[in-house]
């Protein structure tokens, strides 16, 4: 089963271990909390921008705004295998 986090704002790209992590809000009963989540990403990952350029995962830049396509693995990790880059 395929998800989506959709207007996310990119916090962190860790090339080395093949991770990146966001940062997105949750609203419940009139209070903001902001969460952390951690994605892993592969050579399947495949990344555009808002012009449908295809770049690389280490082109993504911390702070960018992205939505993200994601499945859940057999072992509870989350897997992007699309990420498109909003601004």
């Amino acid at each position: 089963m395929a998800y989506r986090a959709i207007d996310v704002k990119i916090m962190r790209i860790d090339i080395d271990r093949n991770r990146l992590t966001i940062r997105r809000r949750k609203i419940r009963t009139g209070k903001i909390r902001h969460l952390k989540t951690v994605f892993i990403v592969d050579r399947g990952t495949l990344v555009t921008t808002k012009d449908n350029c295809t770049i690389a995962v280490s082109d993504i830049k911390p702070s960018s705004r992205a939505t993200i396509d994601f499945i859940k693995t057999e072992d509870k990790k989350l897997l992007a295998k699309g990420i498109s880059i909003l601004g």
